[in-house]
């Protein structure tokens, strides 16, 4: 028995100990009648006795909120604050060792600097109420990765000493996402604009065309009828018909481009066997298609519809710029609630990774956005001499949502 016992100890370590192999300390009040129990073999009733008195103390002595301390998860750091001196850390959670990258003893003692931010630099001041604020901390973790983070901060008057509590929440691939959804809408932007310039210039040439045909074509009536010649009057007044009509075509085409009013009255079926007739008499490229659309989705106008029909434009866009293909197969069909759009050539492909950094990549950006945001997937293939591969799937009922 006086192995168990030090007289510098709060009690005795029962031996055997918890179930977890943690220490049973007794307290010594508790020992005559361990000695009893001992004797007796009653020895699990006095454990219980012991794990309450060590339940108690740790209640009293702190020792839950220590557990607290540890098992939080996100970071709290304990600040020393010196009157006229740098603030001090005085602890620091195992979630802020890990959200930092630091150990325990690179941190204790050590000025609040090393985490490579100080309460000055940050960027947004969310909140100020009494003696808490909250504001936001840019700051790099010790492999000198980028870390932002939103901290809760309190005073707290201990004794003659004042002490900061700073709550730490990792905020950093938040705002790289709102960061990223910023870039996005400016490329959107950038695409709608670069779409109404194109069908500007497409009308204006048009038009511009159609008045110099006419008027030409006029004025030969008018000089034909001023000396008497009917016949010869008659026949350039069909030609000038002839001329208006094909002008025209060329308008509504563009304006077809930009939106199709056939997706309103005949469906996606028909307005994309209209876009591979265009692209074809357009480019001369030999087109295979294979189109199985599901019996609701032929005759219906949805954002699904809307969503699909944009991806095939810019995706039969880009092989009559870019491809230099003699063929081309475009499929699309549905398999276990998805669409599926499958285009591909035998052009001359491209460099892919070379091709990430150019702005001839933005469509490409732009086709993967938007199949994205109506919870789908894009991606695409290709390789110099190889030809060209792009493949959308679009979830069939969830295209509610998606923008067009």
């Amino acid at each position: 028995m006086s192995r168990l016992y030090n007289k510098f100890s709060a009690g005795f370590a029962l031996p055997g100990g918890a179930p977890d192999g943690a220490p049973i300390v007794l307290p010594r009040a508790l020992m005559p009648e361990y000695r009893w129990m001992k004797k007796h073999r009653v020895r699990p009733r006095l454990k219980e006795r012991a794990r309450a008195a060590a339940a108690q103390t740790a209640h009293s002595d702190g020792g839950l909120y220590r557990v607290f301390f540890e098992q939080a998860r996100d970071s709290l750091l304990v600040l020393e604050l010196p009157r006229g001196g740098a603030p001090l850390i005085k602890d620091a959670n195992p979630a802020a060792l890990l959200l930092h990258g630091y150990s325990r003893e690179e941190l204790i003692g050590k000025p609040v600097s090393v985490l490579g931010a100080s309460l000055s630099r940050g960027r947004l001041v969310l909140e100020n109420s009494g003696d808490s604020a909250v504001f936001e901390v840019r700051q790099k973790r010790r492999d000198g990765t980028p870390l932002i983070t939103e901290v809760t901060a309190r005073n707290v008057n201990f004794g003659s000493m004042l002490y900061g509590i700073l709550i730490e929440r990792d905020v950093t691939q938040r705002r790289r996402l709102e960061e990223e959804g910023r870039q996005v809408a400016g490329r959107i932007m950038l695409a709608r604009e670069a779409e109404k310039k194109r069908l500007a210039a497409s009308l204006h040439d048009a038009v511009g065309a159609m008045q110099v045909g006419l008027s030409s074509a006029l004025l030969v009536v008018a000089e034909e009828v001023r000396l008497g010649e009917s016949r010869r009057a008659l026949a350039s007044l069909e030609r000038a018909g002839r001329l208006l009509k094909t002008m025209t075509a060329g308008v509504k085409g563009a304006c077809v481009e930009s939106w199709p009013p056939a997706l309103a009255v005949s469906g996606l079926d028909a307005v994309l066997r209209d876009l591979l007739d265009g692209f074809s008499g357009r480019s001369k490229i030999r087109v295979q298609a294979d189109i199985r659309l599901p019996e609701d989705e032929r005759q219906r106008e949805n954002p699904l519809s809307i969503v699909l029909y944009r991806l095939a434009q810019e995706a039969l866009m880009n092989a009559e710029k870019h491809s230099g293909a003699e063929k081309l197969e475009f499929s699309v069909g549905s398999e276990n609630g998805w669409m599926k759009l499958t285009v591909s050539d035998d052009g001359r492909g491209f460099n892919m990774a070379k091709a990430k950094n150019k702005k001839s990549s933005l469509g490409l950006k732009i086709m993967a956005e938007a199949a994205a945001a109506a919870g789908g997937y894009f991606s695409v293939y290709s390789k110099p001499g190889g030809g060209t591969l792009v493949k959308a799937e679009l979830p069939l009922g969830r295209g509610a949502g998606a923008a067009p």
